[in-house]
This record gives structure tokens, sequence and C-alpha cells, in this order.
């Protein structure tokens, strides 16, 4: 690759960089009428990103094609937690210790 080529690649990025973060400046006006519209659906984005990250491991955690109930019971207690409680230390040190109290005494 010859020197302008890698000089030409920069000033692209650079530019292509810039033009993205300029969009949101000057469309910013533009989408805040927009905005009350999609907000009761943003709303929605935080539970169904934890719940896509969160459950495959919970229910298929191991190789088999077997589940694994305590950690399907510690999950449980944890969004039962997180609904009661309304933070994010409770829920984690409850379904902690409820897996790691099945996997001691079972």
């Amino acid at each position: 690759m010859s020197d302008m080529t890698l000089w030409l690649l920069f000033a692209i990025c650079g530019l292509l960089t810039f033009s993205i973060r300029l969009s949101f400046v000057q469309l910013h006006g533009q989408l805040a009428k927009h905005l009350e519209r999609v907000q009761p659906v943003l709303a929605l984005l935080p539970p169904a990103v934890l719940a896509a990250l969160c459950i495959p491991p919970i229910v298929l955690s191991s190789h088999s094609a077997a589940v694994d109930w305590l950690q399907v019971a510690a999950g449980l207690v944890t969004l039962l937690l997180a609904v009661r409680f309304k933070s994010i230390i409770w829920p984690i040190l409850g379904g902690m210790c409820v897996l790691w109290a099945g996997r001691y005494f079972l």
C-alpha cells in the first residue's frame, strides 16, 4: 500500500466519522418532535436486550440438552427480586446466593 493510498484512507475515515457525528447534531431538532412516538418503544429496549443476553445461558448452560433447573430457579429469584426492589445489587446477591446454596447443598 502506497503512502498516498494510506493518507487517502485516513482522510475518508475521518470524513465518515465527522459526518456521522455531525448528523446527530444537525438532526437533533428534527428528531425531537418524533421522540414522543418512539419513547414507549425505547423504554422496552433494555429489558429486551437483557433477556436476550441472559436467558439462553441460563436455560442452555450445559453441553447436553438437559436444562439446569438450579440456574432457572436462581434466575427466577433474581427476576422477582429485581421487580420487588428496582435495584441492581439485591437481585444479583439473591440470585447468586440461591445458586451457590443450591450447588453446595445439592
